[in-house]
């Protein structure tokens, strides 16, 4: 009977070093010649640089230090950092704002041109384009400038807002944006005052920006955009009551040298001296040049168009196509 629990023991004994060896990772073989010591030494050290934790692979070990024992220096664990990382750099709505794309014209004009705009007392104008689904539209002054010289310069982003005012749509009138509400493209502006107040949001037709006239007052109406620092009016519609206009701002600009005086937000239907419209459709910069002679230069692509003293500005720079309608009805439908 003492045989048999002895061989009982010997079995357990045999069962306990097969699920220690499961669980325990083999050591590697040590050169020859180490004494029992010596390898139970090694194998201790082995279990105490051991994690005890699941972790990630580490990176590639780094060069040995000076430690005397011929181990790696210790490295903090860092599990948690890139999530902390993530955070940090979580752009905020100024950040996103100054991520917004930016487009440039740059103006080249000889010395003798730039002597005889300043002292002519002349001013750069400038317009914009937008797509619409609505009539009645008219172009404004978008912007001006006296500040030019050999290498003038035109900078504006993608920046907007919707406008309700109380001006009337007539040539050589200035419309004043009594209620102005910064607006992403894709957003509604709801009004909801006879002041021609209310909120944006969401729900908008994609790639425009829609007004909304929850009342039955009539207002004018349009999309600014940034430029130079400042939201300039684009374009003006009438709003009537109850009623819906959408616009899209396209990356059209029209630019005229003028004596006359006018401000920006002023109604302009014809061209007061020669110009130049640029379509800067895909890209982000054009390069033009001016003289006061010869009149505009772009090298002739297919990018750039001359526009004559009293010409039409409405076909220029109001579209009002079907492509923006066909846009707007698979919206609607989708």
């Amino acid at each position: 009977m003492a045989e048999d629990c002895v061989a009982e023991d010997c079995v357990a004994e045999a069962h306990a070093s097969e699920a220690h060896a499961s669980a325990t990772p083999i050591a590697p073989p040590t050169p020859a010649g180490d004494t029992p010591t010596q390898q139970a030494s090694a194998r201790l050290h082995d279990q105490e640089d051991a994690p005890t934790d699941p972790l990630p692979a580490p990176p590639a070990p780094a060069p040995r230090g000076n430690d005397p024992t011929g181990r790696p220096p210790l490295r903090a664990l860092c599990v948690q950092e890139p999530t902390a990382l993530a955070a940090e750099v979580r752009p905020s709505t100024q950040e996103i704002q100054l991520m917004a794309t930016q487009y440039s014209i740059e103006i080249s004009l000889p010395q003798a041109t730039v002597d005889a705009l300043v002292t002519g007392k002349y001013q750069l104008y400038a317009f914009k384009g937008v797509q619409t689904t609505v009539g009645g539209g008219a172009p404004v002054v978008w912007f001006k400038s006296s500040a030019f010289s050999l290498t003038t310069q035109i900078v504006w982003e993608e920046q907007y807002q919707a406008y309700t005012s109380m001006s009337a749509i007539i040539p050589s009138g200035q419309i004043n944006a009594s209620a102005a509400y910064d607006a992403d493209l894709a957003q509604i502006l709801t009004v909801t005052s006879t002041a021609g107040t209310g909120t944006v949001g969401d729900g908008g037709t994609p790639g425009a920006i829609s007004i909304l006239n929850n009342t039955t007052s009539p207002f004018t109406c349009g999309i600014s955009q940034v430029v130079a620092g400042q939201a300039s009016p684009l374009c003006a519609f009438p709003l009537y009551g109850n009623g819906l206009d959408v616009m899209a701002p396209i990356e059209k600009v029209l630019l005229m040298f003028a004596t006359d005086s006018i401000n920006t937000g002023t109604v302009i239907y014809k061209a007061y001296s020669q110009g130049i419209l640029i379509d800067l459709t895909g890209v982000t910069d054009r390069d033009v040049s001016f003289d006061i002679n010869k009149g505009w230069s772009w090298g002739g692509y297919s990018w750039g168009q001359g526009v004559a003293p009293n010409a039409d500005l409405v076909p220029l720079l109001i579209d009002g196509s079907s492509s923006l309608t066909k846009k707007r009805l698979r919206f609607l439908h989708a």
